[in-house]
Formats: C-alpha cells, sequence, structure tokens
C-alpha cells in the first residue's frame, strides 16, 4: 500500500498499481491518508481528456481532513492516442471500453485490496472526467453514491434518448465563460467535441429527474477576485433527498476552478450528505 505522508509537494510521486481488465492491464495511483481506517470512503477521481494532472493536492489534502482515500485511475487512448474516458467524442468513435463496467471492477479491486467501503463510493470528475459523471449519471446511476462534475457536458444524444432510471445525487462547478465545455452548450458542435446541451439546462434535467421541488439561489465568496460572483443554485425537496447543486463562476474559464473557491472541499461537503452507516 503506498502511504503519502503530505498531500501538498505536488511533485512528489505516488505508486502506481496496476489492474487486470478483460485482456487488457489498467493502472491507477491511490492516495491513502494513514489515519483512516477499515471501511473508510472513497472518491475516484476522473481525469481530463489527455492530461497530465493525474491527480488533485487539494483533494488530498481534504482526504486528510476528512478522512477517505482517493483513487486516480488512468483512462485509456482514443484514435488521436490520447488517454480518455469513453462518453462519444468523434475520435473515440472505435473504443469499445464499457465506462460503466470498467468502473465497477475498479470499485471492487480497489475496496478489496486497500480494506475500503465499496458503498461510500463517488465519482469527482474533471473536464472529460466530468462528461462521465454525466453519461455514468445516465447509464448507472447507482454505480456512485453520488456525482461531482467540474468543467463537464451533457451530450444532446443522452438528454434527448435516454433519463436517468434512479435518483442521484449531482454537482457540478463550472465557469460561464468556459470556451471548451461552453457555458450555453455547443448545438452545432463547433468544438468538435459532439453536441451538447447549456450547462443549466443539464444540470436542471437531473433535478427534474429527481423529482426536485425546491430551487434556492444564493452566491458564496470568490476566494481570489471579490468582484466576481460565484453563485449557488440549489434543487432540493426530492422524495430521494438526492440533491442538485450548480456553481456558476462569473469569469470562470476550462479549469478545476480551484483559483475561486475551494472546489475539493465542495465536492466533499456534497458527498459527505450521502454517506451510508454500514456497520
Amino acid at each position: 500500500m503506498a502511504v503519502a505522508a503530505n498531500a501538498t509537494d505536488d511533485s512528489m510521486q505516488l505508486e502506481k498499481y496496476t489492474m487486470t481488465y478483460g485482456d487488457t492491464v489498467r493502472t491507477y495511483t491511490m492516495y491513502i491518508p494513514s489515519s483512516i481506517g477499515d471501511g473508510a470512503p472513497l472518491v475516484v477521481y476522473t481525469h481530463g481528456y489527455g492530461s497530465t494532472t493525474r491527480r488533485r493536492d487539494d483533494l488530498n489534502a481534504v482526504a486528510d481532513s476528512c478522512g477517505f482515500a482517493v483513487c486516480y485511475p488512468d483512462g485509456t487512448p482514443d484514435s488521436r492516442g490520447y488517454d480518455s474516458w469513453n462518453v462519444g467524442y468523434p475520435s473515440q468513435e472505435g473504443m469499445v471500453v464499457d465506462e460503466a463496467d470498467f468502473f465497477r471492477h475498479l470499485i471492487d479491486e480497489v475496496a478489496s485490496r486497500f480494506g475500503l467501503s465499496k458503498e461510500n463510493v463517488f465519482m469527482a470528475g474533471w473536464s472529460n472526467g466530468g462528461d462521465l459523471c454525466y453519461h455514468l449519471a445516465y447509464t448507472e446511476p447507482v454505480l456512485f453514491r453520488a456525482y461531482g462534475s467540474v468543467g463537464g457536458l451533457l451530450f444532446e444524444d443522452i438528454y434527448k434518448n435516454s433519463k436517468l432510471t434512479a435518483p442521484v445525487p449531482f454537482i457540478e462547478v463550472h465557469g460561464n465563460a468556459d470556451n471548451v465545455s461552453m457555458w450555453c452548450g455547443d448545438h452545432a458542435n463547433l468544438g468538435g467535441w459532439g453536441a451538447y446541451i447549456p450547462v443549466p439546462l443539464a444540470v436542471a434535467a437531473v433535478a427534474a429527474h429527481n423529482r426536485c421541488t425546491t430551487m434556492a439561489v444564493d452566491t458564496v465568496p470568490n476566494k481570489s477576485d471579490a468582484s466576481r460572483m460565484v453563485k449557488r443554485t440549489f434543487y432540493g425537496g426530492a422524495p430521494s433527498h438526492c440533491d442538485v447543486v450548480l456553481y456558476e463562476i462569473d469569469g470562470g474559464k476550462h479549469s478545476w476552478a480551484d483559483g475561486d473557491v475551494e472546489t475539493s472541499g465542495i465536492l466533499w461537503d456534497f458527498f459527505s450528505r450521502y454517506l451510508v452507516d454500514t456497520k
């Protein structure tokens, strides 16, 4: 077991593990605070398209203070050779990876190998990893206890042709000046990722599927620029208690948004509402 003593040094290398999946060998990295015990919660972080950032020091720091482990799996190459998660990009046309099946095996592998909870497992995804949050929420909503997307998007074909089969807690953190996963969507597919719907509509659609009955809007401070507003929209009142939250960062670009808000802390605060007692 690789245990990191310090989550603040971005140059620190964590041990990489391998997992046999079908006829392939997949890799992942673990961050396990020394203070956690058997059955601790697990957050699975899914990286961006071709991203070299495969772990988040701010997420590790929250794991230290709140007592959960983090798994950082590596995606698989698409036709361009970029590691990614199969969500239907044009460059992924030849990919045959069933992501839901892969993560089902990954959860079992990681939880068994490191003595972690198989029930209190959450997904935090960035960019392509955020797209995956929407994809799995629609196709396998109960695979994770809750989903947290940062800079993610919902494709039109899923929105038009699929529906959530179970309520799912969902949170999105997104800049309204994002020029990659555009706030107002990309119906004409100008970005080349495929047509996708506006971010507020994507989040509201999950809230509607959850049968949320209330909506509240407030603001939270921008930690680096007081002149830029961060608007929080909270959908609640669902019979299942599966809430949906949207953080809109005024002027926010395509990023993990940790320059504007405490992204990892926000995600864990949301996830922690859905912890279940497994004893």
